[in-house]
Formats: structure tokens, C-alpha cells, sequence
């Protein structure tokens, strides 16, 4: 462990921060030199996700250290930095900064706002006094002098444990980054890890091999764009940024008895075997949410063309299926479309029937012909990035439905959890504690957020499905 970044810096009267630089032991440095980055990840690359883990108990400081440094020898690339140009990592044990500090303020009063009965308000910035910091790491510079993953322990001076990290998105997706922190925890309690981390990351690349038409884009739903390396890919809703961005966060919570009754409602009357999930009926709701919102910013036309884009998991799509354990981005979008008065004027059952249909057809075939397309413009020197619309009206929902619970450091289960990946058109659907329903993030100037809180709670709760 290098230790030649440790200094203390007075942050508030109580409050001290603690930067070191955690490194895999030598023994333990892998012998590969480098790995190559898939198109996904060169796809998801820009910007960096912080994930924050709330404990009652006070845990070992010293002891979340070691058992950090050991894990990373399971997680090389986590130590490691871009290569020149930045389509791989250079597994060079750089190693990850780590900073631990105490905090003056109770563990209830950090966790009040993401622990809410009813929708709660607070700033963009909330989470980012227990994640590192993000300057030189979002967004995302590619250059081989940035971190690839921090760290930030914090412990509160009334008894407690914050653990959050930060990671870029062009290396890890979601579950990558939770399957790491159990991980971790799993090694803090002596365990063995398990799923066993996979870091073949270009066994993508054989997804839908010699299936492909060279050149032969994959269907009007694949809203991906292409554009020279080097290019900055600026998004189509440039021009209304200043309208749709805000300091204020919104979080919709969903109570297991909510859910059971959206779900109830939007069963009655399916035929045919149809079938739609809870996540399909919520996905629904806040799509209706948003056209409201959107609606009401003064950007939304009943005849407008909205798209809802599904962050969807493939690593169980696949034939053959890719690894438990595979630690890289094994997400890609589905995309739905629909008139913005469709949105509006349609039962959510029968949103939801459209959502469930964009899933049903995304199959291994499907996954095999974005994979080789996506192949074929990266060797042809472009980058892919996703096309969105002039008017903000492409959302993408990702439901993080993972075990975030899973994290038991010794005997210690987290009692909260919060993410800060929070964008204007980006929305994320989490589990609540001991399996509560859900909660739903949406950011924007207060007054939107407002209106779509209040939308989404008011339509939920009463609308017949």
C-alpha cells in the first residue's frame, strides 16, 4: 500500500479526511499487461457512477483497507488506467485512491431524504459528501493519468459506516459495481468470492458472430449513432438544456403494498396469455410521469414522437450465456415508441404491453446483431454513442434491481443505499430496504421534479390499470 497521498485536511470543525493509495500486493499483480475494452464499454464510456452503502455498525477502518487491497487482485482493472487512446486498460497496479474520513452528523440524519414514506426532495449534490471526489474523474477525461475507481470511507462521529465508491461507466455497469462490493465485503469477512469475477470482457465479441451482414444496421430501434474518434458526442436536446437541468432530486417511493396493488389492477383483463411485470406497470407509470413534465416544460406536443429506452441486462440473453460473474458492461438499450398522447391517453396496462413486447423481441439474435454492428464501425475507426431527440423526449429508465443488501461486511447488513447517476433524461428504479418495493430518482429544476413526484404518486395510487 503507497502511502505517500496521506495528509489530513480539516473539512469542518470534528470532520477529517484521509487520502491514501490502495495497491495490489505484489505477490498478487497479475501478469497480464493490458486488457481491451468491448464495444460496450467504449459505448457506455463518458461519464462516472457513484454508489453509496449506509451501515449502522462502526466498521474497522483499517480493516475495510486490507480487505479492499486484496480484492482488487480479483479486480486488476479497477487498479489500473487507460491506455493511449483509451479502447483499453493498461493493467499497470496504479492503484485506487482511497479516502477515509469522520463525519459530524448522524447516520439517520445522511440517510433521512433516501429513506422516505413520500416523496422526497434534495439536492443533486446530497450523496457527494460520502463518495470521492469526482474532479478529474466525471466526466470521464480517457487520459491514462485518471483513476478508474475510487473510494471514500466515512465513519459517523454519533456511530455508523458510509462506503461509497466511484467508477467509470466505460469499464463496469451497475451490477459489475455491486457484484464488487459484496466482494469486498465477502472478503472482509474471510468468504470466498463468489460469483467468481469473470474479466473476459471481449467474449461479447462472439455474440452473433458470422451471423451479421457487413454494414447492415440492426432495425429502426437500434438508436445508436456513429461518429469519428475524437469527436465530442453532443446530445441532440443540447439546445433545451438550460430548460430540462436542475439542482433538485425527487425520490418516488413504492411500497411492496403499492406495487401489489399497480400490479393487481394492471392484471385484471389480460388475455391470451398476455403478460406484463411490475417493473413493466412502474416503467408505465413514470413514462406517463414524464410526458407530463415534459408537457408542462413547454417541450411536449401531443403528436411528438417519445421514446422510452430500457436499460436492459444481457448477460442471461445470451446463447451461450455470459458469465455470473462478468465484470464489464452487459447492458444495452430497448427502445419503445410512442406518440406523447398515447402515452397519455392509454391505460398503463397497455403501455406496459408495449414495454413487455420491446423485452420479448430483444433475444440473443437481436443482442448478436448490435454486437457485430457495433464491431464493424469501431474497426472502421467510429465511435458509437446513443441518438437522442431535440426536445429531451428519449428517456432511459434502468431499473437497478440488484442486491445491493447482499453487502454484509462481518455481521453488518447495510441499512440504506444511494446512487448519485443523475441526469435530466435518465431515471433509476432501486430496491428499498428488506425488500419494501422501490424507489424511483428523477432530476431537474424543483418545480419539474415536483410535477412529476406528485404525477407519478397521484396516477399510481389511483388510476385504474
Amino acid at each position: 500500500m503507497d502511502n505517500s497521498w496521506c495528509g489530513a485536511v480539516a473539512l469542518a470543525p470534528d470532520v477529517q479526511e484521509h487520502l491514501q493509495n490502495v495497491q495490489i500486493p505484489p505477490h498478487l499483480v497479475p501478469l497480464e499487461k493490458t486488457i481491451s475494452l468491448s464495444v460496450y464499454d467504449l459505448m457506455n464510456r463518458g461519464r462516472s457512477v457513484p454508489m453509496v452503502w449506509f451501515y449502522k455498525d462502526t466498521l474497522d477502518t483499517e480493516q475495510l483497507v486490507d480487505s479492499l487491497q486484496t480484492t482488487l487482485a480479483s479486480y486488476p482493472v479497477l487498479c489500473g488506467r487507460y491506455a493511449s487512446p483509451a479502447t483499453a486498460v493498461d493493467l499497470c497496479n496504479a492503484g485506487v485512491p482511497v479516502t477515509v474520513c469522520t463525519v459530524d452528523m448522524t447516520l439517520d440524519e445522511a440517510i433521512a431524504h433516501i429513506s422516505p414514506t413520500t416523496p422526497s426532495f434534495f439536492s443533486r449534490t446530497a450523496h457527494e459528501v460520502f463518495v470521492p471526489t469526482k474532479a478529474g474523474m466525471d466526466p470521464d477525461p480517457g487520459i491514462p493519468d485518471a483513476p478508474l475507481f475510487s473510494a471514500k470511507i466515512s465513519t459517523f462521529a454519533s456511530g455508523g459506516t458510509a462506503i461509497g465508491i466511484l467508477m467509470q461507466h466505460g469499464i463496469v455497469d451497475a451490477e459489475s459495481m455491486i457484484t464488487f462490493v459484496r466482494h469486498w465485503a465477502q472478503t472482509f469477512s474471510g468468504k470466498q468470492l463468489q460469483p467468481t469475477p469473470c474479466h473476459d470482457r471481449l467474449a461479447v465479441n462472439q455474440i452473433g458472430a458470422g451471423g451479421a451482414t457487413p454494414g447492415e444496421k440492426p432495425g429502426h430501434d437500434f438508436k445508436v449513432k456513429t461518429l469519428p474518434v475524437g469527436d465530442r458526442a453532443m446530445p441532440e436536446f443540447v439546445g433545451v438544456m438550460p430548460r430540462i437541468m436542475g439542482e433538485a432530486v425527487c425520490l418516488v417511493p413504492f411500497s411492496r403494498a403499492i406495487l401489489r396493488q399497480i400490479k393487481g389492477k394492471g392484471s385484471e383483463g389480460l388475455t391470451d396469455g398476455s403478460f406484463v411485470s411490475t417493473d413493466d406497470l412502474v416503467t408505465a407509470h413514470i413514462w406517463r410521469a414524464l410526458c407530463v413534465m415534459r408537457r408542462d416544460q413547454g417541450l411536449a406536443e401531443p403528436e411528438d414522437c417519445t421514446t422510452m429506452c430500457r436499460a436492459v441486462n444481457f448477460r442471461k440473453r445470451t446463447e451461450p450465456r455470459m458469465a455470473e460473474g462478468y465484470c464489464a458492461n452487459g447492458v444495452c438499450q430497448v427502445w419503445t415508441e410512442l406518440s406523447v398522447q398515447e402515452v397519455l391517453s392509454m391505460r398503463p396496462v397497455e403501455v406496459a404491453l408495449r414495454l413487455r413486447a420491446g423485452l420479448s423481441a430483444h433475444s440473443s439474435d437481436d443482442v448478436g446483431a448490435r454486437t457485430q454492428w457495433l464491431l464493424q464501425n469501431t474497426a472502421a475507426g467510429l465511435q458509437t454513442k446513443g441518438a437522442w431527440d431535440a426536445k429531451a423526449l428519449t428517456f432511459i429508465v434502468s431499473s437497478w434491481i440488484f442486491d445491493w443488501e447482499g453487502a454484509l461486511f462481518g455481521d453488518a447488513r447495510p441499512v440504506a443505499y444511494d446512487q448519485g447517476c443523475l441526469a435530466p433524461i435518465a431515471f433509476v428504479i432501486v430496491p428499498r430496504p428488506k425488500g419494501d418495493g422501490v424507489g424511483v430518482y428523477a432530476t431537474g429544476p424543483q418545480e419539474a421534479v415536483e410535477t412529476f413526484a406528485w404525477e407519478l404518486m397521484n396516477h399510481a395510487d389511483v388510476v385504474s390499470c
